[in-house]
C-alpha cells in the first residue's frame, strides 16, 4: 500500500524563539502556514554542552538514532565511517526510494532512483547519480573557500552548463546579479548576503530532482543562517555584549539574523508547494539552536584568520598533504601518504609563534595518516603583527597579515540545545516536554512502516 512521502527540511540551528517571534510579527507566513497544521516539538540536543554540542554530531545522532556515547562521531567527516545505518539506508533497504539533499556528516549510497549528495564540507563522498558530481564540487568550492573564492572560465562554464539543464529559475539569476551590484553601490557591506544566492541555487537544483524523481523520502540541508547567527548576532541583542556597535555596522548587520530567517520562509514556502503537488508530508528539523556567544567579550570578541596561500604557507614549513581540505571557518584536514609522514607534519605545524604563542591547533583526524588544523589565534591583532615560522621569538620577523587574512565577521552567536521538530498532520498540536533527537528518526520510520531495532529514540505520536 502507498505511504504518503516525506520531505524533512532541515534548517540547521534556527531558534524556536526567533521563529515564534517572527510569525508574530507577520515575517514568516509559511513558517505560520505550516505551524497551523503541525504537531510542533522544541527537541533537545543528544549532547548539551561542548565539544559535542555541534552540529555534526548532532545530525548525525539525528539522522541514525544512535547517541553519541555509542557512535562517538565527532569530527566532521567521521559519519561516513561509521557503521550505523542512517534513515536512508533503512528506507532503501525496505525497497523505498530516497533523497539526501545535502544533510551533514553522512556516508553516500547508490540506489537506482535514488539521489545522493554530500554535504559541502564532505570531500571523500561521491555524488550520486555521477552527473550530479560537477554540482557537488561547485558547492564545496563555494562554502570551503568562503571569501577566497576564485573561479576560472572553464569551471564557470561547466557549473552554468549544469544548471541551465537542472532547475536553474532566471529568478535566481536576477537575485544573483542584483546581489553583484548592490556590493558595488551599496553605502554598507552587503556581501554577506550572498549566502543566500547559493541557497537559491541549491533549492532551484533540489525542487527540479525532486519533482523528477518522486523519491518517498527527501532531505534537503541549509546552513546559511546558522552561518549569518554566529556571525552577527551582536547586531540582534546589542545589549547582550560588551563591544558597542557602531551606527555603521548597526545599518549593516542589523537585520542579518532576521534576514536569514526570511530567506528560510520564502525557501520553505517553495518546498511546500512542491509538497502539495506530489502529495508529500513537510517534517522539519533543527538538531540544534544558537544564542547569544560571550565568552570572549571584553577582548574584543573572538576572530578567525585563514592563510591566504596555503600551499606557499605548507610549502615553508616542508609539509606536503596529499589532500587540503578546508573545512569550518578557519579549519583544515590534511592528508598524508603515511602516518608517519603525518607525524612529521604536526611537528612542522607546531613550530610557528605569534606574540610567543603556537599559532596553529593540530589534532587527529578520523585516521593515522589524517590531521585537522587552523589558526587558534582568536583575538584581534594590529596591523603590524608579526609571526616566526621556526617558534624563535628572536624570528618573529614577517608580517602576519602577509600571510593571514581575517574573515569577514566576529563570532556572536553560539549553539544551544533546544532546537525543532515539526510534523506537518493538518491540525495543530504544541507538545509541552522536550523531545530527544533521536525520536526522530524513529518517527520517520515509523511512517514508512519500518522497523528501527537498535535505534534508541521512540516514535513521536502524531
Amino acid at each position: 500500500m502507498p505511504v504518503q512521502p516525506i520531505i524533512l527540511v532541515e534548517f540547521n540551528e534556527l531558534c524556536p524563539a526567533l521563529i515564534d517571534r517572527w510569525i508574530a510579527s507577520g515575517d514568516l507566513p509559511n513558517f505560520a502556514r505550516l505551524r497551523e497544521v503541525s504537531t510542533v516539538c522544541v527537541t533537545q540536543a543528544d549532547e548539551l554542552q561542548a565539544p559535542n554540542l555541534e552540529p555534526w554530531i548532532q545530525w548525525y545522532s539525528l539522522h541514525t538514532g544512535v547517541p553519541f556515547r555509542e557512535h562517538q562521531v565527532f569530527r566532521l567527516s567521521e559519519g561516513a565511517s561509521r557503521p550505523f545505518p542512517s534513515v536512508w539506508d533503512l528506507l532503501i533497504a525496505d525497497g523505498r526510494r530516497v533523497m539526501n539533499f545535502s544533510s551533514m556528516n553522512c556516508r553516500e549510497f547508490r540506489a537506482d532512483g535514488s539521489v545522493f549528495l554530500p554535504d559541502p564540507w564532505n570531500d571523500e563522498q561521491r555524488a550520486f547519480p555521477r552527473e550530479l558530481e560537477a554540482f557537488r564540487a561547485f558547492l564545496a568550492k563555494a562554502v570551503q573557500e568562503q571569501a577566497g573564492t576564485s573561479w576560472s572560465v572553464r569551471e564557470l562554464a561547466s557549473i552554468a552548463v549544469f544548471l541551465l539543464a537542472n532547475g536553474l529559475r532566471p529568478a535566481t539569476v536576477l537575485a544573483a546579479v542584483r546581489q553583484l551590484l548592490s556590493e558595488k553601490v551599496s553605502s554598507v557591506p552587503t556581501r554577506w548576503r550572498r549566502v543566500q544566492i547559493l541557497d537559491l541555487i541549491l533549492l532551484d537544483v533540489f525542487l527540479h530532482l525532486y519533482r523528477k524523481r518522486r523519491p518517498e523520502f527527501a532531505t534537503y540541508f541549509s546552513n546559511s543562517t546558522a552561518h549569518l547567527q554566529h556571525a552577527y548576532w551582536r547586531f540582534l541583542e546589542p545589549e547582550r555584549f560588551a563591544e558597542p556597535v557602531s551606527d555603521r555596522d548597526a545599518k549593516a548587520y542589523g537585520d542579518a539574523v532576521k534576514f536569514g530567517y526570511m530567506s528560510m520562509d520564502a525557501q520553505l514556502g517553495r518546498i511546500m508547494h512542491a509538497a502539495r503537488e506530489t502529495g508529500a508530508r513537510i517534517m522539519f528539523a533543527t538538531a540544534l539552536s544558537q544564542q547569544a556567544y560571550l565568552n570572549y567579550e571584553g577582548r574584543g570578541g573572538r576572530h578567525y584568520y585563514r592563510p591566504t596561500d596555503l600551499d606557499a604557507l605548507l610549502h615553508r614549513l616542508g609539509v606536503r598533504p596529499q589532500v587540503v581540505q578546508p573545512v569550518m571557518a578557519h579549519q583544515y584536514i590534511l592528508t598524508f601518504a603515511t602516518a608517519e609522514q603525518r607525524r612529521e607534519a604536526e611537528l612542522s605545524l607546531t613550530r610557528p609563534t605569534v606574540n610567543g604563542k603556537q599559532l596553529f591547533d593540530v589534532a587527529d583526524g578520523e585516521a593515522p595518516e589524517k590531521l585537522i588544523f587552523g589558526s587558534q589565534v582568536y583575538t584581534p591583532l594590529p596591523p603590524n603583527t608579526k609571526f616566526s615560522l621556526t617558534g624563535d621569538p628572536a624570528q618573529a620577523t614577517e608580517a602576519f597579515f602577509a600571510h593571514f587574512r581575517e574573515l569577514d565577521a566576529t563570532k556572536s552567536g553560539g549553539h544551544h540545545p533546544d532546537g525543532c521538530f515539526w510534523v506537518q498532520t493538518g491540525t495543530f498540536r504544541e507538545v509541552k516536554e522536550r523531545v530527544s533527537i533521536l525520536d526522530i528518526a524513529p518517527t520517520i520510520l515509523n511512517h514508512f512502516g519500518v522497523a528501527a531495532h537498535g535505534l534508541k529514540g521512540r516514535p513521536l505520536a502524531s
